[in-house]
Order: structure tokens, then sequence, then C-alpha cells
């Protein structure tokens, strides 16, 4: 063999191992983002993108990013469609920068099945009781017992040792805020309390004041025996937390009781996004061994890890003109100065006081309990705020009872729950209804607290990564809420780069071995030829182009011959 031929098959040789490469890559690379696409949502970058909370999805940045389809399924699997309702939700994302500051955008959208609710009912069994009629405080001096005479008329109120107050989790009270006023009768002193709830969470007295007849109240150490003492240590129309009698919610979904609606008695439409922040392999496995939902017979109890939950009930949080049950700027939006931001926090878009906007709540879940993040400690659920504010200062503080000095120090102390900004409406296809809602937030909130608050227990996002997330789904006008929803499994949330030019790197390998193998190989294979028939025209064409320069420069040329 000569040389041409080693040369043949030296060439060959390089081309045949190109191929493989390219093969054996790109076959990896495809098989690796198909698995990745299939349960990925991509926050794909839009420059200058602004938000409408007042028509989510309506902003003109949306239409160009598409649909993720992202499947449900019930979380409680039992006959009778307790839950399960909605088989899909559509999911987008985006981010921007705004004053340099990143956001992220999550839009979801889901049909509605059953009725469009508006409504905020309390959660019913069909036997009428009341599912949650207790709320959750730490266990304390402030929580009293409401003994009540058969007409409901008159009752007696005193303290309750913490030994003897029921608690769940531990250290937890479940408990219902009243509120201890007296009066002035002519001349004589009456104390009343208002807002105590019977044994089946209904209003006591039908909700009219019930008089005291005796109290034995501790007041952080202190007993008080008397309206005249009440009213001189200055604690007229406080609050305290009414010591529940017994439990319907959550434990009861361990027994899986239907909840009672109608037409008119429905319950909201919510969405959720939950984001797992730890306490499970980060990994693929965690997608298939570690389903994204709370334990039936548990205060929410998440099945593993760690997790926050952004959820957003349409009534009474999505602040529309269809919202009947919205209370109006929380304690947090309603002042003019309306939180005391760390300075290195940055929200150029002022998220939780933006037009038409909603909020959500704020929650962080782990395989103990669900509790909301920050916020009025009497709220449903236990709760995590800052230590150095006590639940009785906070209600203090709501009721004007300091004076401003004192007040802006308590309030630079709270941990905000409005950083994250919702928006909701109802969409007429010919579908049917759609449900839309869309989500904001920086993508930091360690400023929030100085790194010391809530920002433990909320995500922290940065371009170019992936996140496990999960979405839900609740038909209020179907009879679902709390507990009975609709979830997906985990599922990846990637953040695309701002500048993904060196994402790019192994599919233009691709793209210019495809082109560029079959060419060498080409060549190669006909080399001989091409060295015979073209490089004798080249070198002709060389020399007759030589001297045409030369001519024009007017230098004698040497003949052609």
């Amino acid at each position: 063999m000569d040389g041409k031929g080693y040369t043949t098959l030296l060439i060959l040789g390089v081309v045949i191992m190109l191929a493989l490469v390219g093969v054996a890559y790109g076959a990896d690379y495809l098989l690796n983002m198909a698995s990745t696409t299939a349960n990925t949502v991509t926050a794909y970058y839009v420059p200058n993108a602004t938000i409408n909370e007042g028509n989510p999805g309506g902003e003109t940045f949306w239409q160009s990013i598409p649909w993720t389809v992202v499947p449900l399924e019930p979380t409680v699997p039992v006959p009778g469609g307790i839950s399960g309702h909605t088989k899909e939700v559509d999911v987008k994302a985006a981010w921007t920068y705004v004053d340099g500051v990143p956001y992220i955008f999550i839009l979801m959208r889901a049909q509605v099945v059953g009725y469009e609710s508006w409504q905020a009912c309390p959660e019913t069994l069909p036997s009428g009781q009341v599912w949650q009629p207790f709320m959750d405080d730490p266990a304390g001096w402030w929580v009293v017992n409401v003994s009540y005479s058969p007409n409901q008329s008159t009752a007696s109120v005193y303290s309750l040792p913490i030994g003897k107050q029921m608690e769940y989790p531990p250290g937890v009270a479940e408990a219902n805020p009243v509120q201890i006023i007296v009066l002035n009768q002519n001349g004589v002193l009456t104390a009343e309390v208002l807002g105590a709830t019977l044994p089946n969470g209904q209003p006591m007295n039908n909700g009219n004041p019930v008089t005291i007849t005796s109290m034995r109240l501790d007041y952080n150490g202190t007993e008080i025996t008397s309206p005249q003492q009440f009213l001189s240590m200055g604690l007229n129309g406080t609050y305290w937390a009414q010591n529940a009698y017994n439990l319907f919610y959550p434990e009861d979904t361990a027994g899986f009781d239907t909840l009672f609606y109608n037409q008119t008695f429905m319950y909201p439409e919510r969405f959720a996004i939950m984001w797992l922040l730890g306490g499970v392999p980060a990994s693929t496995w965690t997608q298939v061994a570690y389903t994204p939902h709370m334990m039936p017979g548990t205060t929410g109890a998440l099945s593993a890890g760690e997790a926050e939950v952004w959820t957003l009930n349409d009534n009474p949080r999505a602040n529309n003109t269809q919202d009947f049950g919205y209370p109006g700027p929380t304690y947090f939006n309603q002042k003019p100065v309306p939180y005391y931001h760390h300075p290195q926090y940055k929200d150029p878009l002022n998220l939780g006081y933006i037009p038409n906007q909603g909020i959500i709540a704020d929650i962080y879940t782990n395989g103990s309990s669900i509790y909301y993040i920050g916020g009025e400690p009497f709220i449903g659920f236990p709760y995590v705020n800052t230590p150095n504010v006590s639940p009785w200062q906070f209600n203090q503080l709501v009721e004007g009872y300091y004076n401003q000095s004192y007040s802006q120090q308590l309030e630079s102390k709270l941990w905000n729950p409005s950083v994250v900004a919702t928006g909701f409406k109802f969409e007429n296809t010919i579908q049917g209804p759609y449900m839309v809602a869309e989500f904001a937030r920086t993508f930091s909130t360690l400023g929030v607290s100085g790194g010391q608050g809530e920002s433990h227990y909320q995500v922290q996002l940065s371009p170019g990564h992936t996140y496990y997330v999960a979405f839900a789904v609740f038909q209020g006008g179907a009879g679902e809420s709390v507990d009975f929803k609709s979830i997906s499994f985990w599922w990846h949330l990637y953040i695309q780069p701002s500048d993904p030019k060196g994402q790019g790197f192994l599919p233009a390998l691709l793209i210019y071995n495809s082109m560029g193998a079959p060419l060498l190989l080409g060549v190669a294979l006909n080399w001989g030829t091409i060295t015979r028939q073209y490089v004798p025209k080249l070198y002709s064409l060389a020399r007759l182009d030589r001297l045409v320069r030369l001519l024009r420069r007017g230098v004698n040329a040497p003949s052609a011959s």
C-alpha cells in the first residue's frame, strides 16, 4: 500500500471516530434532554418584562412562552370524588431584571370543575359541624376557658394551666381568638366576651356578647379577678385565646370525611406551588420516592423533607372586584411606611403593595406540621415568626395600644408575609371557564430579615439552576378544600440564564460534525481524483492571476508559455 493509501485510511479512521463520537454524545445528549424536558418547566429570560396582576396572563411577554402541561393526581384517592377533580394544570414561567433585581413570574391555568366560586365559607362536614372552628397559638398564660350557661348568655372566663391546654403539636394550643371588654352601665362595670364559640364551632349566644359573671385571668403572672382590675390595668378590648373543646381539622382527613357544599355555600379556588428546600436527596429518585403531599390525619405534615408553599386563595386573598371576602390591606401594607425592610433587600416593584394584587399564604412545611411564615398569630395554622415579638405584643400592636416610636420598633422586628404578589381571574373559553393565577417574587429574600429570619424557610433562586417544584389545584366549587385537592409529582423548574451562549456548545458540535464528517470522508475517498484534476487547474489560475496583477502595475511580464 502506497503513502496515499495510508493517508486515506488515516483520514477515514478519523472520520469514523468523529462519527461515532457524534452519535454517542448526540444520543446521550438527546436522551438526557428528553428525560429532563419531560418533567421540566423552564423559566425563560424575558428582558424588560412587566406584570399586571389585575389581568394575570394578559401581559404581552406570556404570548411567546409555551404552556407546560402538568398532570395531577388526587390527594385522597378514594371512591366518591372527595378530591382529584383537576386532571392537569398548565404552567408557564419567566423571569426578568427590574433595576438590576431579578424577579420570577409563574403563571398557572386550570379548567373550572363545578361552580365558579368567589365564596369564602368555612369548611363544614355534612353533619353541620364546622371543620376548623379553632386556631393555633403557642400555649401560654393568654389561653382561657369559657364555661357558658345553658342559655349561653353568661359565662365564667378563667385561665388554663399550660398542662391542661389542648395542644397539637406539643407547645401549640388549639384556640379561638376572643375579645374581652368592660362596659360602664349606670356606674356598674360589666365584662363581656366577644367571639366565643361552642364545641361544634358555631358562635356562642348566636354571636351576641356573653356576659362574664366571674373571671380569673393570669396576665403574665398577675391574677385578675374583677372587671375593675381588668380595666385599671389597661386591658380593655384586648384579645385572648379560647381553649378548643375538640378538633375537626385536619385530623378528620384520616377518615376521609366529605365536605358539605352547594350552589351558594362553597369554598374558594386555590392554586399552590411547593418548592423543595431540603431534607430529602436532591436527585432524580426524589421525584419517585418522595411525593409532595400532606399526610392525612396530621396538621399538614409533609410526606418527607421540608418545603415552602405559595398558596393563593381566590377569596379572600385575590383582591379582585369579585372577591367579596377580601379584608382589604393587611397590617403590613396599610401603613404609610409599610414594612421596615432591611437595607440590603431590594424590591423595585414593591411587591405586596402594587395595584390590583393579592397576597399568598406563605407556608413552611416539614415532616411534623405546616406553619405560616410571618403574619398574625391567630390565622389558622401554627406559625413561625420572630421570637422577639410575642403574640400578645402583636395583638396590642394591631389594636394600636402602643405609641408610634414603640410600634415602629416592633414593626422593624416582624417578618413580612407579603413578599409574593399574585393576581387571579376567571377566563371564559370555548372549552369552558378557566381560573388563572400569576405569582411574582424576587429571586432572593435574604435581605428581608437580614438573613436571620423568614428567608431560612423560603426558596432562594438563581439563574442557570434547577429546582424541585410541585403544583396543586383546589376546586372550591366542587367541594375541595384544605387537604382535598389535586397535586403533581415533583417536577424540575429550570431558570434559563440571561446569556445562554455557553449552552450551545454540544449541539453546535453535533451540527458541525454532522456536516463536516461526510465532507471530510468524501475528500479522503476521492483524494487522487482531486489532486489529478483540480490541482493543475488551480496552479494555472494562480499563474494567470499573478500575470494580471503584474500588468496592472506596468511591469514587463514574463511569457505565459
